[in-house]
């Protein structure tokens, strides 16, 4: 058995994350910054413990990882899934707080959360840390340049501490989802269909002109990759960043 911490785990493919791992009978300490999601997430009995965070402050993370640890003296498994979509707006238009916010969320949590599962991993000689980036760092979407650059940046920071707990038997690793099918796809979808006077499914069929396999990915399939970067069979994998996105090459 398993002790995995999981941010933005109460949807999404996060829960899809924690519901897989807590099935296979591994202990699952989850997070979420939405209240009513991580409450929901705890009456299902899915996981060890199911906390209110919000990872863009620290405090909050650090009396989370008090609570882990108050129930375990190891953490085998972090997933670092948190990914907030930050400012829709040109760069020379956006609010330098919007800015803040979005590093906060999606890079900074990671960085807090890492070094705080470090010292547990390194006395156990042992440890899988996998941070959730997006094929957006390679196709670079207009309007997005908070959400990128913490991303791009998350994917940096996964080199570096793959680098320095190599040593120490602790791996580091990255997933890139492509065009995911969820409730944030349909988000975009729907506010660009209206935007550009077009159907949900046309635009839809524009996005997956530009992927090769011509489908949008299943959060299953990336939680089965990070499945995989958690267990014995990746013990030799790490520094990667490895995409779940069917060969998508541009987005609109």
């Amino acid at each position: 058995m398993l002790n995995i911490a999981i941010t933005g785990a109460a949807s999404g493919l996060g829960r899809v994350v924690a519901e897989r791992f807590s099935i296979k009978g591994h202990r699952v300490f989850a997070c979420d910054a939405s209240e009513d999601a991580i409450a929901e997430l705890d009456r299902s009995g899915t996981v060890a413990l199911a906390t209110r965070v919000d990872v863009s402050d620290r405090e909050q993370i650090e009396l989370w990882f008090k609570d882990i640890f108050a129930r375990t003296a190891s953490l085998d498994v972090l997933v670092n899934n948190v990914g907030v979509a930050g400012p829709h707006a040109a760069v020379e238009e956006m609010e330098l707080n919007d800015w803040h916010q979005t590093l906060d969320a999606n890079l900074s949590s990671a960085l807090i959360t890492t070094r705080l599962a470090l010292p547990a991993m390194k006395r156990a000689m042992s440890g899988s840390i996998i941070n959730v980036s997006t094929i957006s760092v390679l196709t670079n979407p207009a309007h997005r340049a908070p959400y990128v650059v913490s991303k791009a940046a998350l994917e940096a920071l996964t080199l570096a501490v793959a680098r320095e707990a190599g040593p120490f038997n602790i791996r580091c690793n990255a997933v890139r989802p492509g065009m995911m099918n969820n409730e944030r796809l349909m988000r975009i979808l729907r506010r660009v269909a209206a935007q550009s006077g077009r159907t949900v499914e046309e635009v839809e069929g524009d996005q997956l002109r530009y992927i090769w396999m011509k489908k949008k990915v299943e959060m299953l399939e990336v939680s089965q990759l990070i499945e995989f970067l958690a267990s014995d069979a990746a013990c030799s994998i790490t520094g990667q960043i490895i995409s779940v996105d069917g060969g998508m090459s541009w987005e609109e």
